[in-house]
């Protein structure tokens, strides 16, 4: 009897150290995970904090523009692989790109807001010609188009003749309200009638919520010039003023204006004289402007320890104000 017992003991104590061995093994391999993962958080906030410190940087090199008064594609903020590719920070670096250059290479700096047509600020009639310039819509689909934001953005609930208020959202099988106030971001056009996934992508380079509301002439490209009504051989010779003798963007040689109140002397030459007429109404309408307020960044920041990346994109004013800031 005595061996039996001490057999049953001699049992029971082994499947104790057995159930407290697979116990242990299971707390080991949960604290390995929790320790795995917040080495992966370690990781992660080290490249966020690089991302951020890019943020630092460029609003340092906005800070030290010998130019404010005037900007173009030929500033430090606009092009300095010295400055915005692979720069070292915080054990790691970071680039920041914003498009690519007539060479398909990329452009190592920041792209300012006021190259863009303001959503809050824009006339009907620019919408429209962006909307056919940049969206690809038909002159009447267009018109519809524009109504619709004007409608969207005005804080009455008068419905233009081709526009959109309350009733039409309302109606909508996911209803919603007419917004009646300004955009507060790019991403609200997909809210407003006739603007498609589609039509949106196409849009959305050439649009912002973002700067003075003005369109600054040194740095707008060929759709948003055509958006306020400059004619093909007006945008043609106006580009070709802006390239310089080579002919290319963003190169040394580049040509700029310097004021508004100086357009006729300085493009008389490259653009004709009906589009020189439609640019002094347009400054006449505080729609133009040569420099810029608020400036974007795209930005791939890594941690050289551990290899982990991030992207962001960040809107950053000239005081070093942040508008907007995305992680992913």
């Amino acid at each position: 009897m005595l061996g039996e017992r001490r057999g049953s003991v001699l049992i029971y104590v082994v499947w104790i150290v057995l159930l407290l061995s697979l116990f242990a093994v299971g707390v080991g391999s949960q604290a390995l995970r929790t320790l795995n993962f917040s080495e992966r958080l370690s990781e992660q906030l080290r490249a966020a904090y690089i991302a951020r410190g890019a943020l630092q940087v460029a609003a340092l090199a906005l800070e030290h523009d010998p130019t404010p008064a005037v900007d173009s594609m030929t500033d430090r903020w606009a092009e300095d692989p010295s400055l915005f590719l692979d720069h070292p920070l915080f054990g790691g670096s970071f680039r920041v790109t914003s498009g690519m250059t007539a060479t398909g290479q990329p452009h190592y700096g920041l792209q300012d807001e006021e190259r863009r047509i303001n959503l809050n600020t824009a006339p009907e009639k620019v919408l429209e010609r962006l909307l056919e310039a940049a969206g690809g819509l038909p002159q009447r689909e267009a018109s519809e188009v524009a109504d619709a934001i004007a409608d969207w953005r005005d804080e009455d609930t008068d419905e233009r003749p081709h526009g959109a208020e309350r009733f039409y959202y309302q109606s909508l099988r996911e209803a919603y309200d007419c917004k009646d106030g300004p955009f507060e971001n790019v991403e609200e056009l997909l809210l407003v009638k006739g603007v498609t996934p589609e039509v949106y992508q196409k849009l959305e380079p050439w649009v912002t919520v973002y700067g003075s509301g003005r369109v600054n002439l040194n740095t707008a490209g060929a759709p948003v010039l055509r958006a306020l009504e400059l004619s093909e051989p007006g945008v043609a010779g106006f580009l070709l003023f802006r390239s310089g003798e080579d002919s290319v963007e963003g190169t040394s040689d580049d040509r700029q204006l310097v004021s508004i109140g100086n357009l006729q002397a300085e493009l008389k030459a490259y653009v004709p004289a009906e589009d020189l007429a439609r640019l002094a109404q347009l400054a006449q309408q505080q729609l133009l402007t040569v420099r810029s307020d608020a400036f974007r960044l795209q930005i791939q920041a890594q941690d050289h320890h551990s290899w982990s990346r991030m992207q962001a994109m960040g809107i950053l004013d000239r005081k070093g104000h942040v508008k907007l800031w995305s992680e992913r």
